[in-house]
C-alpha cells in the first residue's frame, strides 16, 4: 500500500465538498472546494493550495474570487501548472446566468494573487465554461460543453495562449461534426501541441456512446486529426466523459461501459496510440476486481508509462465507498500493478471521485468525506515512488 496523506481545508465546513476537482504539479497541490461559502455567500466556492515540505503536505493558501458572488462554485474544476492556479466558476453570471468563467491565479515568491478573469467573448447563458481545464506552459484550454454551437447543448471548447504575462484568446474548438446534446468540452486534455476534447453524449457509436477528438498545432492553428469511438461502444458509455494524454498515448474514460459477466455500469478505460500521426485503440482496461455500478474511470490519469483510473462506486470500505487502480506498461502492454483504498475509508466517500499526479505522487479526491462534517470532503497524496520500484 503507498503512503498515504490526507488533505483538509483548515477552514473546512458540512457540505463545502472539498476535493470536488484536484490538481497536482511537483510538490504543490491544488483543491477545489466548489460549494464553500464565502463571507456569507453561499456555495461561492474556494480553493486551497498545498506544498510538501519538511513536515509534509502542508496547506499555502486559500484561493477565492475577490469579489466573491453566490452560487459561482468557484473550485468545480482546477488546473495547475507552475506558479499558475486556474479555477473553474461554472455558475459566473457576468456574461449570463450560468455562462461560466475561468479565474487565474499566480503564486509569486510563495504569494498567491488573482490575475484574470476569462470568459468566453460570445457566452451565453448556461454554457458552463470551465467545466473543464487543461493547462500547460504554452497554452490553456477550457471546456463549455453546454455552449450552442451551434446546436443547443453541442458544445465547444477555448484555447488561450500567455503572451505578456496574461491569457490571450487564441481560438475556438468545435467539432466538425457536432450535432445537439453531445457535450463537447466535457472533458480536455492538452500535452505538448496535441488536444483531447471529449464529447460524452456523441452518437455516431451509439445513443449517448460517446466520442473524443484530437486537434494538432500547426504553428499557426490548430487542426483536428482524429475523432476516436470505442470499437465496441454501445448506449450509454460516455466514452469521453474524462480523458488523460501523455504523448502519444491516451487514456479515455467510459466508466457507464456495461462489461459482460461484471454488470452494468462496471465501467472501462481504453488506450488509444498514435503512430505516424494515426490513432488507434490497442487496449481496454477494466478492472480485476470489478462490479456493476463501480463507475471503473470515474477519474483518469495518465504519465509515460503510468495509468491511474479510479472507481469512485467500489464498494471496499462500504458502499461506494470508491477505489483507485495502477496500470505499468510493460513490454507494449498496459497491465494492473496495485490497487488503493482510503485509509478508515467510509460508505459514500467515493474515493476517487476524480484524481492526478505528477511523476511520483497522486492526488484523489473524496468530496463526500464526513471529516469536518457532512459532505465537508476530503483529498489524499499518495506517494506512487515505492510502487515504480517495485
Amino acid at each position: 500500500m503507498a503512503q498515504q496523506h490526507q488533505l483538509l481545508a483548515e477552514d473546512g465546513e458540512t457540505q463545502d465538498h472539498f476535493g470536488y476537482s484536484v490538481a497536482i504539479d511537483g510538490s504543490t497541490a491544488l483543491v477545489g472546494a466548489f460549494k464553500a461559502d464565502v463571507n456569507s455567500n453561499q456555495d461561492a466556492g474556494a480553493a486551497y493550495v498545498y506544498i510538501l515540505g519538511v513536515e509534509g503536505w502542508q496547506q499555502q493558501a486559500k484561493l477565492i474570487a475577490e469579489p466573491a458572488f453566490a452560487e459561482d462554485t468557484l473550485g468545480g474544476n482546477v488546473a495547475l501548472k507552475n506558479n499558475f492556479a486556474l479555477l473553474g466558476v461554472i455558475g459566473h453570471d457576468k456574461k449570463a446566468e450560468n455562462a461560466g468563467a475561468v479565474l487565474a491565479f499566480e503564486r509569486i515568491t510563495g504569494s498567491w494573487s488573482q490575475t484574470q478573469w476569462l470568459m468566453a467573448a460570445d457566452g451565453k447563458a448556461g454554457d458552463a465554461f470551465g467545466q473543464s481545464i487543461a493547462l500547460t506552459e504554452a497554452f490553456l484550454v477550457i471546456g463549455a460543453p453546454r455552449s450552442d454551437a451551434p446546436d443547443k447543448d453541442t458544445g465547444s471548447a477555448y484555447v488561450y495562449t500567455r503572451e505578456n504575462n496574461v491569457w490571450q484568446f487564441q481560438t475556438r474548438l468545435t467539432a466538425n461534426d457536432g450535432a445537439a446534446g453531445d457535450l463537447f468540452g466535457i472533458s480536455v486534455a492538452i500535452d505538448g501541441d496535441t488536444i483531447l476534447v471529449g464529447a460524452d453524449l456523441n452518437d455516431e457509436k451509439a445513443d449517448n456512446a460517446g466520442a473524443v477528438y484530437f486537434y494538432v498545432y500547426e504553428g499557426e492553428k490548430w487542426r483536428q486529426q482524429a475523432k476516436l469511438t470505442a470499437d465496441d461502444g454501445a448506449d450509454t458509455d460516455i466514452f469521453g466523459v474524462r480523458v488523460a494524454l501523455s504523448g502519444d498515448t491516451a487514456l479515455i474514460s467510459a466508466r457507464r461501459d456495461d462489461i459482460d459477466g461484471v454488470g452494468e455500469d462496471a465501467g472501462s478505460a481504453y488506450i488509444f496510440e498514435r503512430t505516424e500521426h494515426q490513432w488507434v485503440q490497442t487496449q481496454k482496461l477494466v478492472a480485476p476486481d470489478g462490479k456493476a455500478d463501480d463507475r471503473f474511470a470515474r477519474g483518469v490519469a495518465l504519465h509515460k508509462d503510468t495509468a491511474l483510473i479510479s472507481a469512485m462506486h467500489h464498494d471496499a470500505g462500504g458502499s461506494n465507498s470508491g477505489a483507485v487502480y495502477l496500470y505499468k506498461k510493460q513490454s507494449e502492454e498496459w497491465v494492473f500493478a496495485s490497487k488503493f483504498v482510503a485509509g478508515q475509508g467510509k460508505p459514500e466517500d467515493k474515493f476517487g471521485w476524480n484524481l492526478a499526479f505528477s511523476e511520483q505522487a497522486a492526488i484523489v479526491a473524496a468530496p463526500f468525506r464526513d471529516d469536518q462534517g457532512n459532505e465537508s470532503g476530503a483529498a489524499y497524496i499518495l506517494d506512487l515512488e515505492e510502487q515504480s520500484n517495485k
